[in-house]
């Protein structure tokens, strides 16, 4: 049985304010496999990657990422090193249905994008500056993982009116079973803002891009 909720992908609501997206509050077939991916969730083999004035002119960014499928191919060292249930949930977004929801959803034709999948953490400081995502990624898909996310904590995803981070059309708390689908184009400007000082956890996310080759 999968793990995502293949159904309810397929059939949430597409906004357009301020931009092609979708917010599913319920990702997963049930609570109790939400709650066991986000207590099995990694904390070993993240490799920071960061991209600040002083190195790139391009996007900016502070995060701890490790990837699990690239290109469309599994890093099966990666995953196998996994529990059982990431495992699982690397064979849905890696599988046709699944796919096949999400095209369904966004209306966007994803049978020659090739999907990569990466997981990763916020901790204190980290953040990733308004941007609309490289041309060549189709439509992106997030997954969240946290037990609970105090606003004050800052780190949320902000969708955006423009490349500005205060101007925020909607926030989205990275909340377990949470996830967002974003339809990649040029006014698809999101971001997240620094994680707080204050904040007690690591924010935790998986990443699904589906990029044309």
């Amino acid at each position: 049985m999968p793990l995502v909720d293949i159904e309810t992908i397929s059939r949430a609501q597409l906004e357009q304010d301020p931009f092609d997206h979708a917010v599913i509050p319920r990702s997963f077939v049930t609570d109790d496999i939400a709650e066991n991916l986000r207590s099995e969730f990694s904390d070993v083999g993240f490799e920071q990657s960061e991209r600040t004035e002083e190195t790139r002119s391009d996007k900016q960014y502070r995060m701890f990422n490790r990837n699990l499928v690239t290109a469309g191919v599994v890093d099966q060292d990666q995953v196998r090193a996994l529990p059982e249930s990431w495992q699982l949930l690397v064979e849905d977004v890696v599988s046709k249905s699944y796919r096949e929801a999400v095209s369904a959803l966004t209306d966007v034709y994803l049978d020659q994008c090739q999907v990569e999948a990466r997981m990763t953490r916020y901790a204190r400081g980290c953040w990733i500056e308004p941007h609309t995502d490289r041309p060549d990624k189709a439509v992106t898909h997030l997954f969240y993982f946290n037990d609970g996310w105090n606003a004050d904590w800052s780190g949320d995803l902000h969708l955006l009116r423009s490349a500005d981070m205060n101007d925020c059309a909607k926030r989205v708390l990275p909340t377990t079973g949470t996830s967002v689908v974003l339809v990649r184009s040029d006014r698809s400007w999101h971001g997240v803002p620094p994680v707080a000082e204050t904040c007690p956890v690591d924010r935790l996310a998986l990443l699904v891009h589906f990029v044309r080759p």
